[in-house]
């Protein structure tokens, strides 16, 4: 495609050096001599009363058409005044068309059409928008048509002076339309409340909106430990592995859980070459819960791998398809690999239009659900695309219009100058589930950046709906940094934290990673205070920790005192720590990990059996502490 993307740009440019350097050549050549004069013979022309001379004139003309002046003089033998004798008497005519004039029309024609193939070849590699909104294809036509221009007043004999003041102007008209275009178009500085309107934001509480933590479906796997695990199952087949790899990792929900979904792409050219017949093998697919990896190989279960992918090229390539199936005047904004529910391979593209003034304020306007497999291409408007797509709105774009909706609701000058009240995103973000949908989360702050959070943000993936949960608290910079100092080690990194709601508390879920992706330890630390904080080398006792943590912090208010009957004690280990399962009067069961149980308090409890009654206090079904009588 490279090599392609050369050839297209050395053709136009090629075309732009020849028409320059005619025109140089054809100013020098009037500095040299006046133009050549050519002789045709008049419609009224009356040959009686001509000297031998004269005849001789008219015969070469006759014979030969439309002739030179130096050439009729070597070739007759005759002088200019008798071609001038002639042009008195009306028998001849000086004239610009010659005998080559027709050689020359099919020279220009040839030369436009070869210029227009040209055009559309390169319009083929950098696939530009049909929509004057955008500034790219107002330059493109300029290009073409200035050099067909040049074509045209060669063939007409135009001065030098009138190409030299017709390709000036064009040329300065073009990159005055751009500088207009770009600073002009739509920007925030004339447009501040409608750039602040870009997006809805509206407030939330965190107690009620965001779900209860159940540590069970908390996730494990980030994208970066995904493209680990990735490698490490394409590292299984190493006849895969040798000429695919693993493509960028989407977010999505499938069959009602949280998914790392990545298609298997071309490692080059000649991979692809290889196997343009057939496709790539299908695509990996990772439990964010479990970390469960697998490589789902439809070429072998079905027949038929992915077709049209980022990797391909030519018609294969899945922008190019999208670009000429119907998208060709919207902007690409992001584009997502997704399966549907039956475990089918799409691609998810996001296209944009300008919707302030000419060129700004961009806002999905289709989305195009491409099938990998047939290229078969559904294009929808935003909330009428299938049900288990999930990208339709990027990151991106997102927290450009939340910075936007932060920055700009005083005016431009304010959000420059004053900064009176004025907000932006983090740095970080993350793809979290609640209540069955996934969000992009990032924290918001003050624009001096510090290390506190007014709230977290809250947006919609598939809806836009972006909700404000309002309190102050640490960043999740400030978070991760705090989580590196709890472990005096070297080589060792955080996950950007999972924001989870813990009986009602704010809570940051970070794992601290080793350099080959394993899990060191798990720790939740509340968003509000930093110091309040729960580290363990398993998940159960970390949040075990984490709820007794709470209970003294905040007293009895946490906890819930619970009596009852033992009817039912099964346990089992995890991490190394044993993990004990209490049923009650038949009804609800309690989970006990050990390690957060003093050897007085487990001594106790092991004491008791079936039919026995104990008390004991609660968080989210997890005991915090063992009343002993």
């Amino acid at each position: 495609m490279f090599l392609l993307a050369i050839i297209g740009i050395l053709v136009i440019i090629y075309f732009i050096m020849y028409f320059v350097s005619s025109i140089m050549l054809n100013r020098k050549s009037n500095y040299r001599a006046n133009t050549p004069i050519y002789y045709a013979i008049s419609p009224e022309a009356k040959l009686d009363g001509l000297t031998e001379k004269q005849l001789r004139v008219v015969d070469h003309i006759s014979n030969y058409g439309t002739s030179k002046e130096s050439d009729i003089v070597l070739l007759v033998d005759v002088s200019k005044s008798v071609l001038h004798a002639l042009l008195k008497k009306g028998v001849i005519e000086t004239t610009t068309k010659h005998k080559s004039d027709k050689n020359r029309l099919i020279f220009a024609i040839l030369t436009v059409i070869l210029i227009g193939a040209s055009m559309v070849f390169a319009n083929y590699i950098l696939l530009i928008r049909f929509n004057f909104r955008y500034f790219g294809i107002i330059f493109y036509l300029s290009i073409f048509g200035l050099l067909v221009y040049n074509i045209y007043s060669k063939y007409k004999n135009h001065s030098i002076e009138k190409k030299i003041k017709v390709n000036i102007l064009t040329l300065l008209g073009v990159f005055g339309f751009f500088f207009l275009f770009i600073f002009l178009g739509g920007r925030p500085i004339f447009f501040a409340e409608d750039y602040s309107e870009l997006i809805e934001v509206s407030d939330a509480d965190f107690v009620q909106d965001i779900q209860s933590v159940d540590i069970e479906k908390l996730p494990l796997v980030d994208k970066a430990y995904g493209y680990k695990l990735g490698s490490l199952k394409l590292g299984e087949y190493p006849g895969i592995g040798s000429e695919f790899q693993a493509g960028e990792y989407s977010d999505i929900i499938y069959q009602g859980k949280q998914y790392l979904v990545a298609p298997l792409e071309y490692r080059g050219f000649f991979k692809w070459l290889n196997n343009r017949d057939t496709g790539t093998p299908g695509y990996i697919l990772i439990d964010k819960v479990t970390a469960e990896t697998k490589l789902i190989n439809l070429r072998e279960t079905t027949g038929d791998g992915l077709i049209y992918t980022p990797s391909a090229y030519y018609s294969q390539d899945l922008i190019r398809h999208a670009y000429y199936n119907g998208l060709n005047k919207y902007r690409l904004e992001n584009q997502f690999f997704e399966i549907d529910e039956d475990g089918n391979p799409y691609y998810v593209l996001q296209y944009s239009l300008p919707t302030i003034f000419i060129n700004g304020g961009a806002k999905i306007n289709k989305i195009a659900v491409v099938n990998a497999i047939t290229g078969e291409v559904g294009v929808y408007n935003p909330g009428e695309e299938p049900d288990w797509v999930e990208s339709v709105y990027p990151n991106s774009l997102i927290f450009q219009h939340l910075d936007y909706w932060g920055s700009l609701q005083e005016g431009w000058l304010n959000s420059v100058f004053g900064q009176r009240g004025v907000l932006q995103t983090s740095d970080g973000t993350r793809v979290i589930m609640n209540d069955g949908e996934l969000y992009y989360f990032t924290g918001l702050t003050s624009a001096g950046n510090d290390e506190s959070t007014i709230g977290f943000i809250y947006a919609g993936m598939k809806t836009n709906e972006t909700k404000l949960f309002s309190f102050p608290g640490a960043t999740e910079e400030a978070a991760m940094n705090k989580v590196l100092t709890l472990i005096p080690q070297n080589n060792i990194s955080t996950t950007f934290p999972v924001p989870i709601n813990v009986n009602g508390v704010p809570t940051y879920f970070i794992l601290i990673k080793g350099n080959d992706g394993r899990i060191l330890r798990y720790v939740y630390v509340s968003v509000q205070d930093l110091e309040l904080y729960s580290i363990a080398e398993n998940q159960t006792g970390a949040y075990s920790g984490y709820l007794s943590r709470l209970d003294e912090e905040f007293g009895q208010s946490f906890a819930t005192e619970v009596s009852g009957v033992i009817t039912e004690i099964t346990s089992y280990v995890s991490g190394g720590n044993t993990i004990y399962w209490v049923q009650l009067d038949g009804d609800e069961r309690f989970k006990i990990n050990v390690s957060q149980f003093t050897d007085a308090e487990m001594a106790y409890f092991i004491s008791l059996d079936v039919g026995d009654s104990i008390t004991f206090n609660v968080l989210n079904y997890t005991v915090i502490r063992i009343i002993m009588e």
